[in-house]
């Protein structure tokens, strides 16, 4: 099972109202998966509303159910309770980055395209959107839809990597090497970006950045 708090992040927590039974029922999926799920479930069957069911799609990314989970998030997505036009695309982000756990690219561009429909302006969902176009192999629009994102406000060390790579296959290693060093600055032992960073090397360009920066 994927590292519970690492999921969370991943997946953009509590897009709709966190109520402190929504907050419990996480701690409980943490706490132990199968009884945290029984139980988000049964909140679920009677009636808790989109906060059940987004705890339950929690429940079920961390199970590996992401198929389950994606499609439970798109029908949380058109509930009434689920929230303003800004939730919903949230709610339509992360059911795309479950598709992509479940490796159904289609799926996933899909919700992306609904997240944007409901959201145009949200910077944020550029993040997901390089997701979507690194799963595909498409690398130039992973630069650009990070550059988006960055821009916008939004970034993170998965987003650095992800531009770094799209960098690197398109031949600038240079480019690659900025990410890597953006991206170590912030979380200074982080495998992928460390892998990184010797694929940068291979290709020519020195990085020299300290273990203690902090960006």
């Amino acid at each position: 099972m994927l590292n519970f708090i690492a999921l969370l992040s991943a997946f953009t927590l509590a897009p709709i109202d966190a109520s402190d039974r929504y907050l419990d029922c996480l701690v409980a999926i943490e706490e132990d998966l199968e009884l945290g799920r029984r139980a988000a479930q049964l909140w679920a069957a009677e009636g808790g509303g989109a906060n059940a069911q987004h705890c339950l799609a929690m429940a079920d990314i961390a199970a590996g159910f992401s198929k389950l989970a994606a499609a439970r998030l798109e029908e949380i997505a058109q509930r009434n309770d689920a929230g303003d036009d800004f939730v919903r695309a949230r709610l339509y982000a992360q059911a795309s980055e479950a598709w992509l756990e479940a490796n159904a690219l289609a799926a996933a561009e899909t919700a992306l395209a609904a997240a944007f429909e409901h959201a145009p302006g949200a910077g944020e969902l550029h993040l997901t959107e390089a997701k979507v176009f690194a799963a595909q192999n498409r690398w130039q629009e992973v630069a650009v839809a990070v550059t988006k994102a960055e821009k916008a406000g939004f970034i993170s060390v998965e987003a650095f990597i992800a531009r770094g790579r799209a960098h690197l296959a398109v031949g600038n290693p240079e480019a690659a090497a900025e990410d890597v060093v953006a991206a170590l600055s912030m979380e200074p032992t982080n495998i992928d970006a460390l892998t990184l960073r010797g694929d940068v090397q291979r290709a020519g360009v020195a990085i020299e950045v300290s273990l203690t920066d902090q960006r």
